[in-house]
């Protein structure tokens, strides 16, 4: 392998793989560095895991359901052929091996150069990895995010776990607490809870899911609550203490005062931090903020003239979806750079971005809330439509979900969508799609929906805006 590049890119997540594609494209010569598995978080110990685990979790669920339709059968699970589903789909998206061999294959294909081991800058123009220095003239850091452990008494004391720990614990806990309610913590109790484990979900705040429409977030909450999850809300831990026998106790204190709660495994899914730590950016002027995320422009530069990052690192959103985008404006604008070439650098566009947290009913949300469009508009338009009410909905014995529209009170524009129902994440994309193009409330309304579909809730909450 050479040791002089255009462009190095420092790991190969959704932002590097992004990234270093994007460089290829413009005809940069590319190195991509990956101290683990190649693909990044997400193919192999995020996204794809946890969504096979969910899978399998919402059929056996729907199969216990099963006889309000007639169906009837003695239903059990295999804890350890669940776990073996996870690992097919894991392996059947990362071409399994070592690192990935799927991904060993693509690299292949662009003609990318893969170093393995920890990148250190040496200065503005090398990093080292694993004793070897490599030289490049730009850099993009795409080395992703971690978990952020809260400062609790006695954490440390115990082999707490954190998302990628509990998507691959081999034996069922019977009792399981985890601190933070959102996406992850909310998934992660459903996937336990589904399977019969107690689950104990300590959320920070009043609600779970804080950053969706409140109302979307007090479905969600019901239906896990139904699911069985215990939801302790404004709860601060103040203390783990490792009891005997596997046993861990969490003092937390909440409204409802200060209790216990005995379990046999602790999951932290608290939020993430920027994997920045070990990269030694002082020597290249890269600068973070007081979270330690780097600071990038909207083209992803970062403080220094020819390092660029992108995805988690930088702090934005912390999608995978996002991190792709970003990593092909970064990878794209480094080649340039380093290349020589010129003319106007490609930026990020990150006004319209769907999201979806896989709980049941699935949760899916994009642009303003009806509270931030009140306090940006003081008045908005805001069309509901319930999700019982539907044909679709009645055909599946679906009871629960609300399709909310919030629309700008003059344009009539669509400012934001937020779902709860099956499907949510393939039916957000309709409204998705109708903000990025600029499109009415009214033309929204105006389109002919399949029936019997979710998706005529789309239509039904557009055609029922009114002011607020």
């Amino acid at each position: 392998m050479p040791s002089s590049f255009d462009v190095i890119v420092i790991g190969s997540g959704s932002a590097g793989f992004s990234a270093a594609e994007a460089a290829r494209a413009v005809g940069a010569s590319v190195c991509m560095v990956e101290k683990e598995k190649l693909g990044g978080e997400c193919p192999n110990w995020a996204c794809v895991p946890s969504k096979a685990l969910l899978h399998a979790a919402r059929a056996y669920r729907e199969s216990r359901e099963a006889s309000s339709i007639g169906i009837s059968a003695g239903v059990v699970f295999d804890w350890g052929k669940v776990m073996a589903y996870r690992r097919k789909v894991v392996d059947s998206i990362t071409g399994g091996g070592e690192v990935g061999e799927r991904y060993v294959k693509i690299a292949k294909r662009l003609d990318v150069e893969v170093a393995f081991g920890t990148a250190v800058f040496g200065d503005a123009e090398t990093i080292d990895v694993g004793g070897k220095r490599l030289r490049g003239k730009t850099f993009v850091i795409a080395t992703g995010s971690s978990e952020f452990i809260p400062p609790i008494i006695g954490l440390e004391r115990v082999p707490f776990l954190t998302s990628r720990g509990a998507l691959t614990i081999d034996r069922q806990p019977k009792a399981v607490a985890i601190i933070g309610g959102g996406p992850v913590g909310c998934e992660l109790a459903t996937f336990f809870a589904s399977f019969g484990s107690r689950v104990v979900l300590l959320q920070g705040g009043p609600v779970i899911l804080n950053r969706e429409d409140a109302e979307i977030s007090a479905i969600a909450m019901q239906s896990m609550s139904d699911l069985g999850v215990e939801i302790v809300t404004d709860a601060t831990v103040v203390e783990v203490i490792n009891a005997s026998g596997g046993v861990y106790g969490l003092k937390v204190r909440s409204a409802e005062g200060m209790t216990t709660h005995a379990v046999e495994a602790v999951i932290v899914a608290a939020g993430k931090r920027s994997n920045t730590q070990g990269l030694n950016l002082a020597a290249v002027g890269v600068q973070s903020d007081e979270r330690g995320n780097v600071i990038t422009t909207a083209d992803q530069r970062t403080t220094a003239k020819r390092v660029y990052a992108a995805g988690d690192v930088d702090g934005g959103l912390l999608f995978t979806h996002t991190a792709h985008h970003e990593g092909a404006v970064a990878g794209h604008n480094a080649a340039f750079a380093a290349l020589g070439k010129r003319g106007t650098s490609v930026k990020s566009d990150e006004r319209v971005v769907p999201r979806v947290t896989f709980v049941d009913p699935e949760v899916a949300s994009v642009g303003m809330t009806a509270e931030e469009a009140k306090r940006r508009f003081k008045t908005v338009l805001v069309g509901r439509a319930f999700v019982a009410s539907l044909g679709r909905a009645v055909t599946e014995n679906v009871e629960r979900g609300l399709v909310k529209i919030v629309v700008h009170p003059k344009s009539r524009k669509v400012l934001g969508c937020h779902v709860a129902a099956p499907r949510a994440g393939e039916m957000i994309h309709e409204a998705a799609l109708a903000m990025h193009v600029g499109a009415t409330v009214d033309e929204v309304a105006s389109m002919i929906h399949a029936y019997p579909t979710y998706s005529e809730a789309v239509l039904s909450a557009a055609a029922s805006v009114k002011p607020e």
